[in-house]
């Protein structure tokens, strides 16, 4: 399976890791994972630096943004941090983020310490005011 996450239960955080060619059924599968562990609302590092061709296209980006937002209308979403190299993918995933943006928080990083950063200190620090 190209997803795969770890729970830390006590910062309730998942860790997904996304290798390999990714295709919508896969991420609403993901997803339907996360509502069974109910870890939806944590918030959740993705690491999509071993996505590799071929990618998904501008429809299947909408696709798999409009089946996301579909569960997230049934359970609040936590923050996500999503981590990126590739330039091509960077660009499919800034396309994501803005059709989800407005149910849940959502940042495109190209640094993994940026990601953390905003996702366990900065994001946490925002949402309190």
């Amino acid at each position: 399976m190209p997803i795969s996450y770890v729970l830390d239960p006590k910062q309730r955080l998942v860790h997904t890791t996304v290798a390999g060619s990714i295709k919508v059924e896969e991420i609403v599968d993901h997803l339907n994972n996360q509502r069974r562990g109910k870890t939806v609302g944590h918030r959740e590092l993705v690491d999509i630096r071993g996505v590799i061709p071929p990618y998904m296209t501008s429809s299947q980006i909408w696709q798999a943004a409009q089946a996301v937002l579909a569960i997230t209308l049934e359970e609040r979403a936590g923050p996500r941090a999503v981590l990126v190299t590739n330039e091509a993918v960077y660009g499919l995933t800034r396309m994501f983020a803005t059709l989800v943006e407005d149910t849940f928080p959502i940042r495109v990083f190209r640094d993994q310490t940026a990601a953390e950063h905003w996702l366990l200190e900065e994001y946490v620090e925002s949402s309190r005011v």
